[in-house]
Parts: structure tokens; C-alpha cells; sequence
């Protein structure tokens, strides 16, 4: 079950620098229990267990007369709207799809994409990149996004070192994507034999 879309994950990471860290860390998890064998390779499980995944422990519900009532539901709902934040940030970069939404008992379904061309395209990738919110930032506040917001001077204060092939050794015009950080398999059958 999903090695191959958790390498996938990191590949995107990579290319996506604006993934906050609990986007990544639920990227991953959800990559990991996915079945990739599916196309696209399909997600469905509790709200529960993308909490853990996120490092929240969540407390079975406990009845409204319980002492503990308040401290519990505090403790799920902080859990919970932590998992929706994460999901809602994938959702609008596209690295996932919502398949069905979940309710009355029924586990919400996915479809993990990982494009990272069609999520460069997005609403959502633009606005991060014109905040300069980084993922690696613990806040999302640092402006020190390498090869997407920084600029050159003398005439070229418009384009990016993406726009001018300074990102990963790529040439204008090209994905910086190359054979060894591709989203997609790789074949170093020559590159063995050499």
C-alpha cells in the first residue's frame, strides 16, 4: 500500500514549496494508507485517524452528563478542525480530490492527484506565493520562497528564476522537474548498465 505514492508525496513536496507542514503530514499519511493500485489511487478513512496522522490524539465521545464532557469535546473539535484545515488547503491545490463527502457514518473519499503543474495553476498556489507563505515556515509568514518569489534585478525584476531556467538547473520555458525528481517512474535501466 502506497510506498510508491509516498515518494510521489515527496517529489510534490518539492516542487510545491508553499505546502504548509500539516498539509505534508496528511499528504503523507493519506499517500501511505491509499490503495494506489486504483487510477487514481483512492483515500478513504476516519477523520480519527488523519487527526493521528497529524499528531492529535482523539478522545472517544463521552455522554453530555459525563464531568468530562466539555474538556473531551474541546479536545475533538480542536482535533477535527485541524484535520479540515488540512484538507481544505489539498483540496484547493488540487493534490487531492473529494470524491464524496462524509456524514451520517459514512467516511469521506478522495482521489489523490499529486499534479503539480495543474496545482502551479491554481487560485490557491498563486495566492501563497504572492503572500510569500512558505510551508517550511512555522507561521507561513517567511518571504524566502527559493525559485518562486525571489527576482532579479537590471530589467528582470518581473521574471522568476523559474521564468529565466534558475530553478534546479532548468532551462527557460522548461519544468523543473528533471528524470531524478519526477513525479512520475523512472527508468535508470541505462544509467545501471553505464
Amino acid at each position: 500500500m502506497g510506498a510508491r505514492l509516498v515518494g510521489q508525496a515527496f517529489a510534490y513536496r518539492a516542487a510545491v514549496p508553499v505546502l504548509h507542514p500539516t498539509e505534508f503530514e496528511l499528504l503523507v499519511f493519506m499517500c501511505l494508507t491509499a490503495l494506489d493500485a486504483d487510477n487514481p489511487p483512492r483515500y478513504f478513512d476516519s477523520r480519527e485517524a488523519q487527526a493521528l496522522a497529524l499528531g492529535r490524539i482523539v478522545p472517544d465521545p463521552v455522554d453530555p452528563d459525563d464531568e468530562t464532557y466539555d474538556d473531551v469535546e474541546r479536545q475533538r473539535t480542536a482535533a477535527f478542525q485541524r484535520v479540515k484545515v488540512a484538507v481544505r488547503g489539498l483540496v484547493a491545490l488540487r493534490a487531492i480530490h473529494r470524491d464524496r463527502a462524509g456524514g451520517n457514518g459514512r467516511r469521506a473519499t478522495y482521489s489523490i492527484t499529486l499534479n503539480a503543474l495543474a496545482t502551479q495553476s491554481t487560485p490557491e498556489y498563486r495566492k501563497r506565493v504572492r503572500r510569500g507563505t512558505s510551508g517550511d515556515s512555522p507561521r507561513g509568514t517567511s518571504n524566502d520562497l527559493v525559485g518562486v518569489r525571489r527576482t532579479y534585478e537590471l530589467g528582470d525584476a518581473e521574471r522568476t528564476p523559474y521564468e529565466k531556467g534558475g530553478v534546479i538547473g532548468a532551462t527557460a520555458g522548461t519544468n523543473a522537474l528533471n528524470g531524478t525528481t519526477s513525479l512520475g517512474p523512472v527508468d535508470n535501466s541505462e544509467r545501471a548498465a553505464s
